[in-house]
């Protein structure tokens, strides 16, 4: 049995190349941010991570710190809450106690968490995926299940409305997600795991 031919979706300029062309990068815009598979075109069920959410939130508004390590959680007898990848790199996790998270990560920026901000970014993210399809499934602040049937019906494609979304929240919102799709909410959060940071995972039916 021949395997059916990948679809192709540029994550940069939105162009969606019919099965069977072959090139690793993007023919309109030459980006490698191309997304590959079979079932691209048809897979209408998405998990969306914010990357490293409460660091990014805090780069974001701090452009001093945005190429440092940025931990953060509570004090030097606290624990992690959330770590930038920079500091992930030097092994700091959530949940790890502050003073070894400091030892591993010397130069990390320690700051304490702004639950407010946060709330209020993850809102603004919601409202994002609201726009996209009622169909939204809150796991989090930072995270939520999109049923995209609906766009589908309509005649649209999940995988694109999807890399649009990202765009929008990168530009409106300064921080970057992370998309998993498949065809239950089980492969697509796996699937959104796969990719991190700014990823875009699919998972298909035969996976």
């Amino acid at each position: 049995m021949h395997a059916s031919p990948d679809h192709r979706l540029c994550r940069s300029c939105l162009t969606l190349d019919p099965p069977g062309t072959s090139e690793n990068r993007c023919g309109a815009c030459g980006s490698a941010r191309v997304v590959r598979h079979p079932e691209l075109t048809t897979l209408a069920l998405a998990h969306i991570d914010c990357d490293a959410f409460y660091a990014a939130v805090e780069k974001r508004d701090d452009p001093s710190i945005r190429q440092r390590p940025v931990i953060v959680g509570g004090g030097q007898r606290g624990v992690v809450t959330t770590a930038c990848y920079l500091a992930r790199i030097q092994g700091v996790r959530s949940a790890m106690p502050m003073f070894k998270a400091r030892q591993l990560c010397p130069k990390a920026v320690v700051i304490k968490p702004d639950m407010a901000k946060y709330r209020e970014t993850g809102m603004a993210v919601r409202e994002h995926f609201r726009a996209l399809t009622g169909n939204v499934e809150p796991l989090s602040i930072d995270e939520a299940f999109l049923d995209l049937s609906g766009v589908l019906e309509t005649g649209r494609i999940p995988a694109l409305e999807l890399a649009r979304l990202a765009q929008n929240v990168q530009d409106q919102e300064g921080i970057t997600i992370s998309v998993g799709l498949s065809h239950n909410k089980l492969l697509a959060k796996i699937a959104s795991d796969l990719d991190k940071p700014d990823g875009f995972a699919v998972l298909g039916r035969t996976e």
